[in-house]
């Protein structure tokens, strides 16, 4: 909460600047800035609750923040391929037991590790520079990037937007959303495993 109170005090004095700002620190995200994406998020959502800017305009530009700088990493990926996991600045943010980690997800649960990416904050640069490296189609990382982004973006501005003025409150409402987006994760989890399961051993059955 302090971290949301500090950035607040930095964004208010600049009034419609403030967009400007909340897009260039979510796409600095992107690129690996250690700020969780939904303090940027909560605290537009309170600085349109408190008249300093517009709802729809702060979520659209939160939205496009956040996209874009997952779209710059993907290319990223994309465009310099297993090089780029050679280089100092990937070693420094992905190591290899990580590196590891993550092409395991992608043998196991496939693409549909970009959309649960969007919820885990330490992991999701480098799933999402992966991803371009391992040369998911763009078509289907920026479909399923943009899926989760309609959930969690408009989730966070909006918890800002409804408990502006308690902050109190809203420290703990963000502590529920948290625990129930872990909670949620976690039975997604299972579910997937549960299907692989059954279709592994029917596909065994029938050879």
């Amino acid at each position: 909460m302090r971290l949301i109170i500090d950035l607040l005090a930095f964004l208010v004095p600049y009034g419609n600047l403030a967009y400007t700002f909340m897009f260039l620190i979510l796409l600095a995200c992107g690129f690996g800035l250690p700020m969780p994406e939904d303090i940027i998020l909560v605290t537009g959502g309170i600085l349109a609750s408190h008249g300093v800017t517009n709802f729809w305009l702060t979520l659209g530009v939160c939205m496009a923040g956040v996209l874009i700088g997952d779209g710059v990493i993907y290319m990223a990926g994309r465009t310099v391929g297993q090089r780029i996991k050679h280089t100092r600045v990937f070693k420094a943010i992905v190591k290899q037991e990580r590196d590891e980690k993550i092409k395991f997800w992608f043998s196991r649960y496939g693409d549909k590790v970009i959309f649960f990416a969007r919820f885990m904050p330490g992991l999701r640069m480098a799933l999402f520079l992966s991803s371009g490296v391992y040369h998911v189609p763009a078509w289907k990382f920026f479909i399923l990037d943009g899926l989760a982004a309609l959930i969690s973006v408009p989730l966070w501005v909006w918890l800002g937007f409804l408990f502006g003025s308690n902050l109190e409150t809203l420290e703990h409402k963000i502590h529920q959303l948290k625990i129930g987006i872990f909670g949620i994760m976690g039975a997604a989890v299972v579910v997937v495993l549960v299907v692989w399961f059954f279709k592994k051993k029917i596909s065994t059955k029938l050879l």
